[in-house]
């Protein structure tokens, strides 16, 4: 169910500018809340994606291996090629395909598309945790994220990547203990919970507070995902949620391209009603991504061909709870 919320809540952030941009009067707290969940919703996706990983690595090495081609490098490569295409077409730019010639911007993730680049890399190095615990990475990968302060994509992405897979590994080493996680009384994660609430708030009021990747925020942010994970399972159960969640990559890849869509759309169609503006929005980035979601298995977003076993086919799947 978080895995859902959290998607739903990186599509809802993906609208909010263009549409305080084009609809004048949009109100303030609505942007002031995304930037309050700025710190946690990415790394929030990062950490139950760790949470997976036990599972993964219990598989044979081929079929760990063919599950992450086809479940996300497959997926990456495809809407890198689409969203390069989409956006150039858009755009129309003198040089028409400098995108797709841009071999850094390819691999290391053009737009949204860099969360794949990320993981994949997470998932490249997880074996290692066959030998190394995984509690063991999270503090020295955050650690070392805060020395790649130097301009340039690679070194900008070498931050990103180091950051981001502190919270894989950290959801990694939680797996093992997840329901006793769960089922922990409630004083530490609710001051976990209190303690997040208050760095949201502190993020909303200085945008380099909440957009610096770094030791102490990679420490802050964890104790907001942590409190989440323990609240996860006393929240009502929403079926919706787990079903966006199953198929969260669907969601989280077409919606910032078919926000761009629309946005220029309203650009050249030279639409000004704001009601008009707003709808054409939500429906860009939140309906029709979800209603994409039974695509999930198709070759526009995993490779699975016939022959698979059911061991190759790509999983998403909720963390347990031990309250269901």
């Amino acid at each position: 169910m978080l895995r859902g919320l959290a998607v739903l809540l990186v599509a809802i952030f993906h609208i909010q500018y263009p549409l305080m941009e084009r609809v004048p009067g949009t109100p303030d707290i609505i942007l002031r809340i995304g930037e309050a969940l700025q710190p946690f919703r990415m790394p929030l996706l990062f950490f139950l994606s760790g949470l997976l990983l036990p599972r993964s690595l219990t598989k044979p090495p081929r079929a760990y291996i063919t599950g992450k081609l086809r479940g996300i490098a497959w997926p990456f490569a495809l809407w890198t090629v689409i969203v390069a295409i989409t956006f150039e077409a858009l755009w129309r730019d003198e040089d028409r395909w400098w995108l797709l010639t841009d071999a850094t911007a390819m691999l290391t993730g053009w737009q949204h598309l860099w969360f794949l680049s990320v993981l994949l890399v997470c998932y490249a190095v997880a074996p290692l945790t066959r030998l190394i615990p995984a509690w063991v990475l999270p503090l020295p990968l955050a650690f070392a994220s805060s020395f790649l302060t130097s301009d340039g994509t690679w070194m900008e992405y070498g931050e990103k990547t180091l950051w981001y897979a502190a919270f894989f590994f950290a959801g990694a080493a939680v797996a093992p203990i997840l329901v006793q996680w769960q089922r922990l009384s409630p004083v530490v994660p609710t001051a976990m919970l209190l303690f997040g609430l208050a760095w949201g708030f502190l993020a909303v009021q200085d945008q380099q507070l909440r957009t610096t990747l770094g030791f102490s925020t990679f420490i802050l942010s964890l104790v907001g995902v942590l409190g989440l994970t323990w609240l996860s399972p006393r929240l009502p159960r929403s079926r919706f949620l787990e079903w966006v969640g199953r198929g969260s990559i669907v969601v989280y890849l077409v919606n910032l391209t078919t926000i761009t869509i629309a946005f220029e759309s309203i650009d050249a169609l030279g639409i000004e009603d704001p009601w008009a503006i707003t709808t054409i929005l939500v429906v860009a980035g939140l309906i029709v991504p979800v209603a994409m979601v039974p695509l999930a298995r198709t070759p526009l977003f995993a490779w699975t061909p016939r022959s698979a076993s059911a061991a190759d086919r790509p999983v998403a799947a909720e963390p347990p709870s031990p309250h269901r």
